[in-house]
């Protein structure tokens, strides 16, 4: 496979309180929609490659 999933497994751990982005100084509409709610309850899912939430979310995370 030529790409692979980036995520950390070993994050998982953790709850999805310390998990959740701050997203308090972001101008995009992940973070109006993003939800501490939705991050947990969505969180722990893996698309059929082995992609994670955090995985898809992580641009969102990085360009405010």
């Amino acid at each position: 496979m030529p790409f692979g999933n980036t995520h950390n497994k070993f994050k998982l751990n953790y709850k999805p309180e310390e998990e959740y982005p701050d997203l308090s100084k972001h101008n995009n509409h992940m973070a109006k929609v993003l939800t501490p709610d939705l991050y947990k309850k969505l969180r722990d899912k893996e698309t059929p490659s082995g992609f994670t939430l955090d995985d898809v979310i992580q641009t969102g995370v990085d360009n405010p």
